[in-house]
């Protein structure tokens, strides 16, 4: 083993970590950005779903409890804390898996209303998180191994508003898998406009352009497996209408999305915002003609 090796499993821990941190870089781990382990419906999802990633035979099987699968939108809490944690890692600060969250911080930094019934709405979100289950050989911390677990091993509700439905302060203990990627900072740095996108095929294809994209300045997906990839249980035809409308709405962050159609299959494209680099790229590979070709 290495220094540096040994030196990042000395982890200062302590019983409860508070994710009360000012600042903190939103951070997205690569499993769930690479996987469809959230659900994009705001309605009760109770389908078991299940996807195999063809070229690395990675494996996932989500399934719901009888309030529906975790969405999209409740993987904010897991955002929100393991953003801290990793930054307060960086900082010589103690950790835990065990965290406890003020929720006025949880709702403002992650851009909700703090008003109507955001606070009872907690309780839902912590039991979506604790009653899906996910079961996957995805690899964390370089350990891969089958396991079965849901997003929070337990919550416990310390403070409430004066009616007892409101949420003020929750404690929460995130998986063993979850905190064992963030350990190993096995995560990107994401925009924190991925909060103010209210659709969630919005959020879940910011995730994959920017895991794949990364700091390239294009990336193309043939569109039935970007359709697998997000979690989509639209048919072929009605997922290529909500691409065309997100194109439209062009709200996604650091990224515009355009359509091949000339390809066979179609594939979806998403390039860069920035005018100079994505000129240089299409420059480099000669690719003018082709771009212009898009549909955008």
């Amino acid at each position: 083993m290495s220094k540096k090796e040994a030196k990042d499993q000395i982890v200062s821990q302590t019983d409860l970590f508070a994710a009360n941190l000012v600042e903190w870089p939103v951070k997205d781990d690569l499993a769930s950005m690479e996987f469809p382990l959230f659900a994009l419906s705001k309605n009760a999802d109770i389908t078991v779903r299940e996807y195999v990633n063809p070229t690395s035979k990675k494996r996932v099987r989500v399934t719901p409890s009888v309030l529906g699968a975790a969405t999209v939108f409740d993987k904010d809490l897991l955002l929100f804390v393991g953003s801290q944690l990793i930054e307060a890692r960086k900082s010589g600060l103690p950790i835990s898996k065990n965290i406890k969250i003020d929720t006025y911080k949880f709702l403002t930094g992650t851009c909700r209303e703090t008003g109507g019934k955001a606070y009872e709405n907690i309780l839902d979100m912590l039991r979506r998180l604790k009653g899906t289950i996910i079961e996957t050989n995805i690899v964390t911390g370089g350990v891969e191994q089958t396991r079965g677990f849901g997003w929070i091993d337990d919550y416990e509700i310390t403070r409430t508003s004066k009616s007892g439905k409101g949420i003020l302060e929750v404690s929460v203990t995130i998986s063993e898998w979850l905190y064992n990627a963030l350990l190993h900072y096995e995560v990107l740095t994401i925009d924190r406009k991925y909060f103010e996108l209210s659709q969630s095929l919005e959020r879940r294809l910011y995730e994959l352009a920017r895991k794949h994209a990364g700091a390239k300045a294009l990336w193309k997906c043939d569109i039935e497996i970007l359709r697998q990839k997000s979690g989509s249980v639209q048919d072929l035809r009605k997922f290529r209408a909500e691409v065309r409308a997100i194109i439209e709405r062009d709200r996604l962050p650091e990224f515009r999305v355009a359509l091949d159609t000339q390809s066979k299959p179609q594939r979806v494209v998403f390039y860069t915002k920035s005018n100079k680099e994505l000129s240089d790229w299409l420059s480099k590979n000669d690719a003018f003609g082709w771009f212009e070709g898009l549909e955008r």
